[in-house]
């Protein structure tokens, strides 16, 4: 049985054949992308992009004029999970390909009060489970992997993305926490898993907010927490290591970058509770 998936936004459309399961869940993890899905013969108006087919040794993918997710065909998917998060790393390069103005952050995002805090990412900082921790506490997500840049104005932009976490989760989440993870969970599988929280708390495809703050993450193993200012520079280079556009000639991306550093507060946080740092977080920015 071949699906063919439309994403009403952009107007793209992927075919799917024995992917039933895939077909169920993939909706849930555009957020506010108008994703619909039905026959080829409903749908015949629509040409995709790309074809994935299930088989025995895994799903393969077949391009019909748009690029595969990079290493698929190195290591084909095994798992309907590893469909789902290729699908969703690939329409974030389609989408930035057809538009090359926007400038695309590696880091995530929470509404908190009037603006967002921006985490730049760094590896090993926890900056999704902090996120999850945030969710948790009722804030709007807007990026948990990558967020949207506006050409003009430090505003953020999101992708409409639901948070991916990594498991098991820190030996230290609180049980309150972990519950609200569990009774959320969408999509997952292989030591991943999507955050399902309701509709309100996930910034829709193309919503857009002012970023208020920029905060790197420092996590440490133990230790209280410590908020402290940072300069320019600091933010900056942080900014220019995770953007992930090359499009752009370096000296506008660097204008873009040195103007978002230069209009936000910057800080490093310092934590070893992901919940503590959160229910911070909140108090700071309300």
């Amino acid at each position: 049985m071949i699906q063919r998936v439309v994403f009403g936004k952009t107007g793209w459309s992927i075919d799917l054949a024995g992917c039933e399961e895939i077909a169920t869940e993939l909706p849930d993890v555009f957020v506010g992308w108008d994703v619909s899905i039905g026959t080829t013969k409903e749908f015949r108006n629509h040409q995709p992009r790309a074809k994935v087919t299930r088989q025995k040794d895994g799903w393969h993918w077949r391009e019909i004029g748009a690029a595969k997710p990079r290493h698929w065909d190195r290591t084909p998917p095994k798992s309907a999970m590893r469909v789902m998060t290729d699908i969703h790393d690939v329409a974030i390069y389609w989408y930035l390909d057809e538009n090359p103005h926007l400038l695309c952050l590696h880091g995530g995002a929470v509404k908190i009060g009037k603006g967002l805090i921006c985490f730049p990412a760094r590896g090993f900082s926890g900056k999704s489970t902090l996120i999850a921790n945030l969710a948790f506490l009722g804030h709007k997500v807007f990026s948990d992997d990558v967020l949207g840049l506006e050409v003009k104005g430090s505003r953020g932009m999101s992708l409409g993305f639901l948070p991916r976490l990594r498991t098991p989760l820190p030996p230290n989440s609180a049980p309150s926490v972990v519950s609200y993870i569990k009774a959320h969970r969408g999509p997952n599988s292989h030591g991943w898993l999507y955050l399902k929280p309701d509709r309100p708390q996930i910034a829709r495809f193309s919503e857009t907010s002012k970023i208020t703050a920029i905060m790197i993450l420092e996590r440490v193993e133990e230790g209280e927490l410590a908020l402290e200012e940072v300069n320019t520079a600091a933010v900056l280079k942080n900014l220019i290591a995770e953007n992930i556009i090359r499009k752009i000639p370096m000296p506008e991306i660097f204008d873009r970058l040195h103007g978002l550093a230069s209009d936000c507060q910057r800080f490093r946080l310092r934590y070893s509770n992901a919940l503590e740092a959160a229910e911070f977080l909140a108090k700071q920015f309300a």
